[in-house]
């Protein structure tokens, strides 16, 4: 939509102006102009219309990165991700392949939100930049690609973050004691070690409330499978038996997870306590540790958010 109406805005400048271009060569002419001249909608409209038509190979080559940066300096980023695409897999060898491939990181950055949401280009983001550092380790721009593959690692952490935290909120403690612990092996780097270790203990040290909910249900489930006992059928009698055992066996599991789990709790928030006492999360660690309940919902960080970079246009 956004393409077609800026299409449209462009056909009426130019109709109100001059001379619509016919011709392919003409139009890529005219659109190399425009783009010399920053008039960035101007020179995608030419250039996709030159792109249907007959141009040489060298022409192609040079509107097809002209094109995506026109629409990369018009913040349309959607459109500049898919021409810098195709241009990296129609010219890889191009010079100008390091300009399309960082501009793809960049592309990418733009379009993602934040933790909250979907962090396919977050990921993609980081995998542009780790490949453009390793092709291009002489490149001026490598301080900048390690700058944004970390803001790019620190969303997908984030997002566990997100993930686990949703799970403290439905008291599946043993759920977010995963997620947390996939950080600290994958991100440790970009997550500072109070923050982490606190959610981790916290974690830890609830999981009883989970245990109690679950045995609740267990047991609300032992009382049914005791009433089938009373059958006058011997083979539900033998089904009950044994899911019986198996309930209780449950029951005796979720009792030995609190326990360990509490204990190990109170160890980590103990360290973080110990170990960051003037942080927010040390001051917390000693309130659980003290008997206070800390169970809200810690707000992820959204480093798009909490940064101007995506604001600034690359120079082209």
């Amino acid at each position: 939509m956004r393409k077609a109406l800026l299409g449209i805005a462009v056909l009426l400048a130019l109709s109100s102006c001059e001379r619509i271009p016919r011709s392919s060569q003409e139009q890529y002419r005219k659109g190399i102009e425009a783009a010399s001249q920053e008039d960035w909608g101007k020179a995608a409209f030419l250039l996709e219309k030159a792109l249907n038509g007959e141009l040489s190979p060298k022409e192609q080559e040079i509107a097809k990165i002209a094109l995506a940066d026109a629409y990369f300096n018009e913040g349309d980023y959607e459109d500049a991700a898919l021409n810098y695409e195709e241009f990296l897999e129609l010219y890889p060898a191009s010079p100008r392949a390091k300009d399309a491939l960082f501009r793809l990181g960049v592309c990418y950055l733009n379009l993602t939100k934040g933790p909250e949401w979907d962090v396919t280009f977050a990921r993609k983001a980081y995998k542009i930049f780790t490949r453009f550092i390793e092709q291009y380790p002489s490149d001026p721009r490598v301080s900048r690609a390690e700058e944004y593959r970390k803001i790019a690692r620190k969303i997908l952490a984030e997002h566990q973050i997100y993930i686990a935290g949703t799970y403290d909120m439905l008291r599946k403690f043993t759920a977010s004691i995963q997620r947390y612990q996939r950080v600290k092996r994958e991100y440790s780097d970009v997550e500072s070690p109070d923050r982490l270790d606190y959610l981790l203990g916290r974690a830890y040290y609830y999981t009883p409330l989970q245990a109690e909910e679950e045995i609740e249900r267990l047991k609300r489930s032992l009382e049914k499978e005791k009433e089938r006992l009373r059958s006058e059928d011997p083979d539900e009698r033998r089904v009950a038996k044994n899911r019986i055992d198996l309930i209780e066996k449950d029951i005796r599991r979720w009792r030995e997870i609190a326990r360990e789990n509490r204990e190990k709790g109170e160890e980590i928030l103990s360290q973080v306590a110990r170990n960051y006492p003037d942080s927010p999360y040390g001051v917390k660690a000693r309130e659980i540790l003290n008997g206070t309940r800390h169970l809200e919902v810690e707000p992820v960080i959204n480093p798009i958010k909490r940064s101007i970079w995506w604001k600034i246009k690359e120079t082209i």
